[in-house]
């Protein structure tokens, strides 16, 4: 009978993908679970953004740990790269780095020969069998931020897929019935960087692929962003009309202490163009709360700043020191009570900033890729990464629907809001 494996999965889109990577190499020899409590073998991808995933990660390895004494504990990822010797004595029984994801089937086979003679996965399923699907095309990143640990166990050399794998990729993915493809990578703004190719060339060169389907990018940096991706997104019906800009601070003296070589007035510029384009186009982003050195002063104008972009979607971080960094190092830290204060005011600002967001399409259609249903209500998200429920039991797939109003929902863990809509056709 085959082991079981377990997979868990700590932080970005990029360790989804290469979960689901890393469970596709195994699945002919072990039977592969993912998130279950029993097993054989555990294999946890982790995480090393903040201290709080960490965390996160200790505590389910002691509640599986005791609920399977008898069983294999491995570590991969970011945490374990830079942390290997604090996990060893944590009791971990495999640890391994970042480049070992492509290599687990020889780790936990304990086969000596290395198979592996690719630098990337190629997957021809989405994370849990879900209608969206990952594709990482991108590792690496040549930015310098102030209180970044991932540069330092992902490395500042780019690695891209080169773009007829992605084609195949993306092709093998909507063959078996994907209809939702998420571009992702540490920076994929650095797509291609040094190998005569760019991450624009790439989506001119997906977008040609025929079937019913739609194309997301996880993140982008706005360093990064032409006035060229802005048009080529804007107007290809492919791509989805919503972008994750990593903000990071509304205070521009906060961005230049993290060393993000941009102000926030580049980034309302962006927005400014996406929105000329098409006045929907919605945007999610990333902020930290209690930097060192963030006054009240910094943190109102970043209140003020994510009024004013009015994104759908703000993900609050309170800032947390990283070993090896330069922040970590900073005076001025700020205490926790502040970060936490903090953090439950730009909750309210960005739920209200979100409200006004949506408001401005109700009564408007939008185009929802339908993910499951209940009987009664299916549920799904817009090409503005909107989440909807719409009324009646809908097949998965795409459908169009008008948007009757704004609501509270606890269909999805991860928003506050959603559309209330019906299907139209």
């Amino acid at each position: 009978m085959k082991e079981i494996v377990s997979f868990f999965t700590f932080g970005c889109k990029l360790n989804q993908y290469e979960t689901e990577g890393m469970a596709e190499l195994l699945q002919n020899d072990f039977r592969v679970t993912f998130d279950s409590e029993i097993a054989d073998i555990f294999v946890i991808n982790s995480c090393t953004v903040t201290a709080e995933a960490e965390r996160k990660l200790r505590q389910l390895y002691r509640r599986l740990k005791a609920k399977n004494p008898g069983s294999k504990f491995v570590i991969v990822g970011c945490y374990s790269e830079l942390s290997a010797g604090e996990l060893k004595d944590l009791g971990f029984d495999l640890i391994l780095g970042i480049k070992d994801k492509l290599k687990i089937k020889e780790f936990l086979k304990e086969n000596t020969e290395n198979t592996c003679i690719k630098d990337y996965f190629q997957v021809t399923k989405g994370p849990y069998g879900r209608t969206r699907a990952y594709i990482g095309i991108q590792d690496g990143c040549l930015n310098n931020c102030s209180y970044c640990r991932i540069r330092l166990a992902r490395g500042n050399k780019i690695i891209s897929k080169p773009p007829e794998v992605v084609a195949e990729e993306l092709k093998t993915l909507v063959e078996h019935g994907f209809q939702e493809i998420v571009l992702t990578g540490i920076n994929i703004g650095f797509y291609g960087f040094g190998e005569g190719y760019s991450l624009i060339s790439l989506l001119k060169q997906l977008v040609k692929i025929e079937g019913e389907w739609r194309l997301r990018l996880s993140s982008l940096d706005p360093r990064l962003v032409s006035n060229e991706l802005i048009t080529f997104m804007t107007d290809n019906p492919k791509i989805a009309q919503h972008v994750h800009l990593s903000l990071q601070s509304g205070s521009d003296k906060v961005l230049k202490s993290m060393n993000r070589n941009y102000t926030t007035n580049d980034v309302e510029q962006i927005v400014a163009l996406f929105r000329s384009r098409n006045n929907r186009f919605s945007f999610t982003t990333d902020v930290i709360v209690g930097f060192p050195g963030e006054t009240d002063t910094d943190f109102v104008e970043t209140l003020e700043f994510v009024k004013r972009i009015r994104f759908l979607k703000v993900h609050i971080f309170r800032f947390s020191p990283r070993p090896g960094t330069k922040a970590a190092r900073m005076s001025n830290q700020i205490s926790g009570n502040i970060k936490k204060e903090r953090a439950t005011v730009l909750k309210k600002v960005a739920l209200e900033a979100s409200k006004d967001y949506l408001n401005e399409h109700v009564g408007k259609e939008s185009t929802v890729l339908i993910e499951k249903n209940d009987g009664i209500f299916s549920y799904g998200y817009d090409e503005f990464y909107i989440p909807h429920r719409v009324t009646g039991s809908i097949e998965n797939g795409f459908v169009k629907v008008q948007i009757g109003g704004i609501e509270e929902l606890e269909a999805f863990s991860d928003v506050e809001l959603s559309c209330r809509s019906v299907a139209v056709r």
